[in-house]
């Protein structure tokens, strides 16, 4: 699933690329991906800013608010012409000047999402979403206070969108190994040091991030990853060997070593309890 670096680096690409444009029509090609109603019509209306809020972008006309989320496998592409139109397309936004911004989905989950809203009003899933982790009001103070709200699992933590918004499967995991703190820690049991190191993670892995997917692209690969998707490979600060615990949302990557003080915990499709 995109993450915050990913959505970031495409949300840039497209300010670069479609913004001042003008829409000449939307086409739905599969009704699945439009999640409101619209009967309206986009015709001659203008692209202006575009922005994200956490795994949502967002792009405004001069009339209406049109936000995203691409899900696990949905993309934007801005294309120069129909003939590279893909067979994933789920909708396609036509530019008075003959180039096409298309919404693609591979797999058959189909659960990328798009509304069409007036201008200035946002779904449910972006009005209940918590603080942006590159947002000057993350504080040290602040994820504090977050983290005593409720007593959960820091991966846990991390992922839910309403505590901090952008932070996926994947980030989690790297924040957490560069943090040295253990997936299955609860929050409201951090000590200030803990939770200090935890702040800094968050932040710095977000600006890191950041810079390698600039560097080597939205292809969908993280091989600069140190432990997510890393199973069975060599820790890259001690040297021991990488673990993973497999849930219904994913997998969890860590190194018993660095986060869990030598302990390797149990698969959770096999055991109902860690060990």
């Amino acid at each position: 699933m995109p993450e915050l670096p990913e959505l970031e680096v495409l949300r840039g690409e497209l300010a670069s690329s479609i913004r001042g444009r003008t829409i000449q029509r939307l086409r739905i090609l599969k009704p699945y991906v439009l999640r409101n109603l619209f009967g309206g019509d986009l015709r001659n209306e203008i692209i202006g800013k575009i922005t994200r809020r956490g795994k949502y972008l967002v792009i405004d006309t001069d009339v209406h608010t049109i936000s995203v989320h691409l899900m696990l496998y949905g993309s934007l592409e801005h294309i120069a012409s129909a003939e590279k139109m893909a067979k994933s397309a789920a909708a396609v936004m036509e530019f008075a000047d003959g180039t096409y911004l298309q919404f693609k989905e591979k797999g058959h989950k189909k659960r990328m999402a798009l509304y069409i809203l007036p201008r200035g009003e946002y779904p449910d899933g972006i009005t209940t979403l918590g603080i942006d982790p590159l947002a000057r009001e993350f504080t040290f103070r602040r994820l504090v206070e977050l983290l005593a709200v409720d007593s959960m699992q820091l991966k846990s933590f991390l992922c839910d969108q309403r505590k901090i918004s952008g932070i996926g499967n994947a980030y989690a995991d790297e924040i957490l190994w560069k943090a040295c703190l253990s997936p299955f820690k609860a929050t409201t049991t951090l000590t200030d040091e803990e939770a200090l190191k935890l702040h800094h993670s968050i932040v710095s892995v977000m600006m890191w991030a950041l810079k390698q997917v600039n560097r080597t692209g939205r292809s969908g690969r993280r091989d600069f990853l140190n432990v997510h998707g890393k199973k069975g490979s060599r820790c890259p600060q001690c040297g021991d060997t990488i673990r993973s615990i497999s849930f219904s949302k994913g997998d969890t990557f860590y190194c018993p070593t660095c986060q869990t003080k030598g302990k390797r915990m149990r698969d959770r499709r096999l055991s109902k309890f860690y060990r």
